[in-house]
């Protein structure tokens, strides 16, 4: 995700983890960890504005603990390495709690060219991953397994928010 004067688009690009035991109690303070290591193709920024989250850069991951209630939320900042540059899948991404993996969703970005925030340079590497026919997660943004119109209303609506003005001021290495 993007932001705007260093606030988050969470309307975009928030998601919640919930963690409960055996017996569905609430799992509190535990480390949810996010790990892009294997979207190659997406950065992440090195402050993620959010006081609670902690950035490992060299290995590609943010995390944070689980509140009283199981639940821990995240709006990841970052954004693609540019047209052209397209490699991950579906699924690249993984969540862990305590180290065990829960999850490997598909990882996406709408600041593609990763300059400037979310602006017209963006849509022409959408539309380049759109024309290869290769599921690219970075552009499928309703999770539907593939790069299509409905991914480009997602990617319009959130130009059109303003939300997301801002590209990194500095990404991780």
């Amino acid at each position: 995700m993007g932001s705007n004067a260093g606030t988050p688009a969470v309307s975009f690009g928030q998601f919640t983890v919930v963690l409960r035991d055996i017996a569905n109690n609430p799992i509190a303070g535990a480390t949810v960890t996010i790990d892009l290591s294997g979207a190659g193709d997406l950065a992440l920024c090195s402050d993620q504005h959010d006081a609670g989250a902690t950035v490992d850069c060299a290995g590609g991951r943010v995390s944070k603990l689980s509140a009283a209630d199981g639940r821990v939320s995240f709006t990841i900042l970052g954004h693609s390495n540019g047209c052209g540059s397209a490699t991950a899948l579906l699924g690249a991404g993984k969540i862990f709690a305590n180290g065990t993996l829960i999850q490997s969703p598909t990882v996406s970005a709408f600041d593609l060219d990763g300059d400037s925030g979310v602006g017209a340079n963006d849509l022409s590497c959408w539309l380049t991953d759109f024309g290869s026919g290769q599921p690219f997660g970075r552009g499928d943004y309703d999770c539907s397994g593939g790069v299509g119109a409905n991914d480009l209303s997602f990617w319009l609506t959130a130009f059109g928010s303003g939300t997301m003005a801002e590209s990194c001021v500095a990404s991780c290495p």
